[in-house]
């Protein structure tokens, strides 16, 4: 009898566990179609998937898939951002990474790329009004990265491709400056951290804010530093 009555406990404990994750995850849903629609004047919660990536060998782009505000807004705590700043996002998608910096009221510009023309038209449809926001439509491989001092990436691309942006951006930069990633594989994150110049500022598993389950959960971020000064002086010291 009592096997019995835990069984049915544990039971009922999942069951309970699944209604509060669905009731979380439709309470954000609906707090991030309110603020779209305050800013954007449309839902940008849409999945989109790309045609382009190829997720059995893990190369290419993946698809665009809008993060919650609030666990934007935890992701960027960890960072200081003032009107010196020039922020660009890679892989844009509809804009709900402009859309957050229009929300918290942030000072400086931030530009946005994104390689799906049909996906980049929403963003800057949208964001035309708001002259901080510039929308790009072409490869980041080729983006101009000293133009900025923050990177931001929500998981734009398959582990392969995103190391090989890793080693593109690296190859390019010229100046320190600080990355923000979400959604991340962990095997991107094991790539970078062993990388000369490289530092973690902060690394977190969020399973739930305000007590709300996020979707997908536990989703992973990591606040980066990149130092190309540095990463020379260690490419030079192992030359010796």
């Amino acid at each position: 009898m009592t096997a019995l009555i835990k069984k049915g406990f544990r039971f009922a404990k999942r069951k309970l566990r699944k209604a509060y994750v669905a009731f979380s995850r439709r309470v954000l849903l609906i707090q991030d179609w309110i603020i779209d629609r305050r800013i954007c004047g449309r839902s940008l919660g849409k999945i989109i998937l790309d045609m382009c990536g190829d997720e059995k060998n893990q190369i290419g782009g993946t698809g665009t898939e809008s993060s919650h505000y609030v666990y934007l807004k935890r992701i960027f705590s960890y960072i200081r951002l003032d009107e010196t700043d020039k922020v660009l996002d890679i892989g844009c998608g509809k804009g709900r990474v402009f859309a957050f910096f229009i929300k918290e009221k942030y000072p400086c510009r931030i530009d946005g790329i994104e390689h799906n023309a049909d996906v980049a038209k929403v963003a800057q449809e949208w964001t035309a009004k708001y002259p901080q926001i510039r929308v790009i439509v072409g490869d980041a491989f080729l983006a101009d990265f000293n133009q900025y001092t923050v990177l931001t990436l929500s998981r734009p691309f398959f582990w392969h491709t995103y190391c090989e942006f890793v080693e593109k951006l690296e190859e390019k930069l010229t100046h320190p400056i600080a990355m923000l990633s979400w959604h991340e594989d962990p095997r991107v994150r094991d790539f970078i951290k062993v990388r000369p110049g490289w530092h973690i500022v902060h690394h977190e598993f969020t399973n739930r804010i305000h007590g709300l389950y996020l979707r997908n959960c536990p989703q992973p971020f990591t606040v980066w530093t990149c130092d190309p000064a540095e990463r020379k002086n260690t490419d030079a010291e192992q030359l010796r």
